[in-house]
C-alpha cells in the first residue's frame, strides 16, 4: 500500500513538474509576441514619420540560419562538366584553382571562387536543358527571355537549405534554339556552420537598417511589401561563405542586409 501510494505522489510530482513548465513556456511565448507586435507597430510609425509605408504583416518572425562555410567540391565540378559537356569531357588542372574540361560539345572552366563557364553547342533542347540543369544543381526554376527565332537567355538564383542566395546565380545563353554557353556560380554542397558568430538581425532590425540606408543615400521608395529570409554569398580568394541576410522588398527594388554586418546592398 505504501508502495503503491509513493508511486501515485511521485506522478503527481511529475505532472506538477510539466504543468509548471509548460506555463512557463506558454508565459514567454506570450511575452515573445507582445515584444514583437509592439516592435512592429513601432516599425509601423516610424516609417509613417518618414514618408513610408510598412506594411505590418510584412515584417517576418522568422529566425535566421547560421552561416556557412563552403569547401571547393570537385566531385561536383566534374559532374556539372559531364552535364554540360556529356560524359566524355576530358578535365585539366590549369593551376591557379582553375580546371578545364573538353569534349567535342565545347569547353568549361571551374575556379576555386565557385565561378565556371562553358561553351559550346551545349543544346539544342534549351528549356529542358536549362530546367534540368537547375533541378540537378539546386537553382530555382530558370526565367526564360527568349524571341520568336529562340535568341536570348535564361536564368536562375542559387537555392541553399530552402533559401535563395543573394548575387549567386547561373544564366543561359540561346542562340537559333541552342544553348551556346552557361556562367554562373557553383555553389560547394554541404557545408561547415559558422560557429560563435555575433548576434544576427532580425527582420525588424533589417528594416531598421534599410531605413537608415535610405535617409542617407536618399534611396526612392515609398513603402515596403515583404521581407525575406536568404543568404549572401561572399568568397575571397578560394574561401566560400554563405552569410544570413534579410530581403527587403519595395515598391521599387529590393535591398539585402546582411545579417551579421548590417550592410545594405541594392538587389
Amino acid at each position: 500500500m505504501d508502495r503503491f501510494r509513493l508511486k501515485n505522489i511521485i506522478i503527481l510530482i511529475l505532472l506538477l513538474v510539466n504543468g509548471f513548465l509548460l506555463g512557463t513556456l506558454a508565459v514567454r511565448k506570450s511575452a515573445e509576441q507582445e515584444f514583437f507586435r509592439r516592435t512592429a507597430e513601432q516599425l509601423v510609425e516610424l516609417f509613417e514619420a518618414d514618408g513610408m509605408t510598412l506594411d505590418i504583416y510584412a515584417i517576418s518572425r522568422d529566425t535566421p540560419p547560421a552561416g556557412l562555410t563552403l569547401s571547393r567540391d570537385t566531385a561536383l565540378e566534374q559532374r556539372a562538366a559531364a552535364f554540360l559537356l556529356g560524359e566524355a569531357a576530358a578535365s585539366d588542372d590549369q593551376g591557379g584553382g582553375i580546371y578545364s574540361y573538353e569534349s567535342g560539345g565545347g569547353q568549361a572552366l571551374f575556379r576555386s571562387s565557385g565561378g565556371f563557364e562553358a561553351a559550346g553547342r551545349l543544346s539544342e533542347e534549351p528549356e529542358d536543358f536549362c530546367r534540368d540543369f537547375c533541378r540537378t544543381f539546386s537553382y530555382e526554376e530558370p526565367v526564360f527571355l527568349l524571341d520568336e527565332e529562340g535568341n536570348g537567355s535564361a536564368s536562375a538564383v542559387c537555392v541553399r537549405g530552402g533559401l535563395p542566395v543573394f548575387n549567386c546565380t547561373v544564366r543561359f545563353t540561346v542562340e537559333g534554339g541552342c544553348v551556346t554557353a552557361v556562367s554562373g556560380t557553383l555553389l560547394p554542397e554541404g557545408g561547415v556552420p559558422v560557429q560563435g558568430a555575433d548576434e544576427v538581425l532580425s527582420a525588424a532590425g533589417a528594416l531598421t537598417a534599410f531605413q537608415r540606408m535610405r535617409r542617407e543615400n536618399a534611396a526612392v521608395a515609398s513603402s515596403v511589401t515583404g521581407t525575406q529570409l536568404c543568404y549572401e554569398l561572399q568568397n575571397t580568394g578560394a574561401a566560400i561563405s554563405l552569410t544570413p541576410a534579410w530581403r527587403v522588398m519595395t515598391d521599387t527594388a529590393d535591398y539585402y542586409v546582411n545579417c551579421v554586418s548590417g550592410t545594405v546592398t541594392a538587389g
